[in-house]
């Protein structure tokens, strides 16, 4: 058997134009075409650009269809109860939510009332304390009186016997 062998036949430039193409540059593009009254020139005016994408943004608006708008029915109210709610086995969901807010406005209110007594507990012991110490001030000013008293009684006593030994 013969074998027979297949030339591959690859096109390749010659070396300086593959190093031509890879390092040459870009031309610049067209610069606005009336530009005679124009101090400073800026790359190309994107009216055509502009102009595109303007109509294409009005064919895609077109195209859009627009949003049907329907009313649908939203409870943010009071729920009227019927006679499937009283007459059905289980509670509807509109009782648990009543239910929950009822809770909830019970703990609020338990909550504030609790606040309430916490201030008054603190104002009933300030004031306990400044009495405890109205109390230990009273009972020392009792315990001066009576030293006084009986001293006054011991110098009467005094005063009668000096009175009663100099008058025999």
């Amino acid at each position: 058997m013969m074998k027979t062998e297949k030339k591959v036949i690859i096109k390749v430039e010659s070396q300086d134009k593959q190093e031509n193409a890879k390092t040459t540059r870009r031309t610049l593009k067209v610069l606005q075409r009336a530009a005679t009254d124009k101090e400073n020139l800026v790359g190309r005016p994107q009216t055509f650009k502009d102009a595109k994408a303007a109509s294409d943004f009005e064919k895609s608006e077109a195209k859009r269809k627009k949003p049907l708008m329907q009313n649908k029915s939203v409870q943010t109210g009071e729920c009227i109860i019927t006679a499937e709610d009283l007459t059905s086995d289980e509670p509807s969901a509109d009782y648990w939510r009543r239910l929950a807010e009822t809770r909830g406005e019970s703990l609020n209110k338990s909550f504030k009332e609790i606040e309430d007594l916490k201030s008054n507990i603190e104002v009933l012991q300030e004031e306990n304390k400044i009495c405890k110490e109205l109390l230990d001030e009273s009972k020392n000013l009792v315990e001066v009186l009576q030293e006084m008293l009986n001293e006054k009684d011991d110098d009467d006593d005094v005063d009668e016997q000096a009175a009663e030994g100099s008058s025999d």
